[in-house]
This record gives structure tokens, C-alpha cells and sequence, in this order.
């Protein structure tokens, strides 16, 4: 593809927004499919005719497919198909007002899922004593940590269900004079609702979760392999679901005090830069969509699955 043909793909996108208004990157994938989303990327962004707007929060994910490093979540290509709106010239009022409309979408989206994990969690928690209660804390994590919900249908991998969106991912700690039976017994409850919210027509919404022990979360917080740097990512970007709010920031006062909160955003800063140098680097890649490995992990999704431990 030569750069006559983005020319042609520029104008074809130029003639798209002039008609649609304001797009994303999926619309214009959409009502361009002969086009590889690359060469879309490229055309959009090396550009000048465009007003670009970008509405997503950047977190931390380790990439197993790239030997553990680190890299930011939405990818480059979500990041432009989901959460970037393209317009013209004169059209910035029509910007404003849709960014608005699709950042409330995501957000309300999220807070659906919240609802969700809440009632889940008050289902779990009703059915033990006060005083356990106030021994055991919740939080969320993932898109719903950041207000990105989306409920686009996929497939969910171990059952072949398919399902609304983003999943909910839940981690419970447990008080460590708890004894193992609370333990088992909570893991049995979110096994059981676990299946109950991904095969009723109602819901098919998909719920991870962890239950562990606070010493066991607090050992993580020493950042030394790839496991303990998941979970120590989880609980920094985390929201208070229920429980034991006490118990919650003594989690969080835990992180700053054995200095993991700065190691992740230390690693956040690495992704940044690897994310900008990938950026420059796809932007001279041959449109054509023929990148190396490495570019090929930080633009397309990641095949990774962040398993909880």
C-alpha cells in the first residue's frame, strides 16, 4: 500500500465524518472493511484534517505473550476503535457532544456492572455473621475500576457462552484469624453465583474472583514474579465493593508502606514510553499491516488473560 492509497483512505474517511459527523475508529473500520485497520490507524493519525478526541484512562497490564512485560491497557488499536473520535473542521461542537454521550455510555455501563458485583457480594455477606463481616473486605478492579465497561458481545473462553462485555472481576481478603472453612464456604457461594450470572438470558455477564487471605495479599505487595505483580496491580487500581471498609485501607496503607504503589507506577511510566515509541514506530510501518512481533503486541489486543492469584 503506498501513500497515494492512505491519500485515498484519508479522503474516504474525510467523506465519511462529512456526512456521519463525528466517528470512532470502529465506525469508520465498520464502513471501511476493505481497509486493514493499520493502514486506517496510519490515516487517521498522520493526518491533518482531523479534530481528535481521546476518552479512555490508561492502566498497567503484564503481558505474558511479551515475557511478562508491561504495557498499557486499552491497546493502541482498542484505544483508537473504542475510546477515539475523529471530526472535521467546524464540527467541535458536535465533538463535545458526542465524546459526552459515549463517555457517559461507558460509565453507565460500569456502574451497571458495579451494581451487579454489589449485589453479588451483599448476597455473600448476608449469609455470614456481623463480626465475620467486619473481618472480610471486597474491591473491584479491571475496566470497572476506570469507568470503560462495555457490553459488546463476546465469546467467554472456558465455556464457549457468549457474553455482555467487560467481565467483573472481584477480589475478597479475608481477616487471617478467618479459618479455612469461611474460606472454602465463600469460594463454593462465588463458584455458584459465578455460574448462575454467565448462563441466565438476564444477566450473561461473566464474574472472576479471588478470595485471600490479608497476609497473602500482603506478601504480593513484595512485587518479586509476574504473579505478585498482578495482584499488586489489582489492588492499587481497585474500588471498595463491600465488607469491611477498615480492612480495605488497611490493604491500601499496606501498599504505601512497603513501597509497591511507586514500583507500579514506576513500571507505569516504562509502558508510557514503550507505548509512545511504538506509536512513532507504526506510524513509518508499512500499512500494509506486516509490523514485527513486538509492534504487533502493543497494537493489536493481547491474547493474555490475567489470571487472578
Amino acid at each position: 500500500m503506498t501513500a497515494m492509497d492512505l491519500a485515498e483512505i484519508e479522503a474516504r474517511i474525510i467523506a465519511q465524518i462529512g456526512e456521519k459527523g463525528p466517528q470512532l475508529g470502529k465506525e469508520l473500520s465498520f464502513a471501511m472493511p476493505d481497509v486493514p485497520v493499520l493502514a486506517l490507524w496510519q490515516a487517521c493519525f498522520r493526518s491533518k484534517a482531523f479534530l481528535v478526541s481521546h476518552f479512555a484512562s490508561y492502566y498497567l497490564r503484564y503481558d505474558i505473550t511479551r515475557d511478562d512485560q508491561v504495557r498499557l491497557s486499552p491497546s493502541i488499536l482498542r484505544d483508537f476503535l473504542s475510546f477515539t473520535l475523529f471530526g472535521l473542521a467546524g464540527q467541535q461542537d458536535l465533538m463535545i457532544e458526542r465524546q459526552g454521550s459515549l463517555s457517559n455510555t461507558h460509565r453507565e455501563i460500569s456502574r451497571e456492572k458495579i451494581a451487579l458485583a454489589q449485589s453479588a457480594m451483599k448476597a455473600v455477606l448476608l449469609k455470614l455473621g456481623r463480626d465475620i463481616r467486619g473481618q472480610i473486605c471486597a474491591f473491584i478492579a479491571g475496566d470497572l475500576a476506570y469507568y470503560l465497561a462495555h457490553n459488546e458481545p463476546r465469546e467467554h473462553a472456558a465455556s464457549g457462552e457468549m457474553v455482555r462485555g467487560s467481565d467483573v472481576d472481584i477480589i475478597i481478603i479475608l481477616g487471617d484469624s478467618l479459618p479455612q472453612e469461611l474460606k472454602d464456604t465463600i469460594d463454593a457461594e462465588m463458584i455458584r453465583m459465578k455460574s448462575v450470572y454467565l448462563r441466565h438470558p438476564d444477566y450473561r455477564q461473566e464474574i472472576d474472583f479471588i478470595c485471600k487471605y490479608q497476609s497473602v495479599m500482603e506478601r504480593q505487595f513484595g512485587y518479586a514474579d509476574i504473579h505478585d505483580k498482578i495482584a499488586s496491580k489489582i489492588a492499587y487500581e481497585s474500588m471498595f465493593l463491600g465488607g469491611s471498609l477498615t480492612l480495605y485501607m488497611e490493604v491500601r496503607e499496606a501498599m504505601t508502606r512497603l513501597g509497591v504503589d511507586k514500583l507500579i507506577e514506576a513500571d507505569f511510566d516504562h509502558a508510557l514510553k514503550d507505548r509512545k515509541n511504538a506509536m512513532r514506530k507504526l506510524l513509518n510501518a508499512e500499512p500494509s499491516g506486516v509490523i514485527d512481533d513486538e509492534m504487533r503486541s502493543l497494537f493489536y489486543f493481547s491474547q493474555e488473560r490475567v489470571e487472578f492469584s
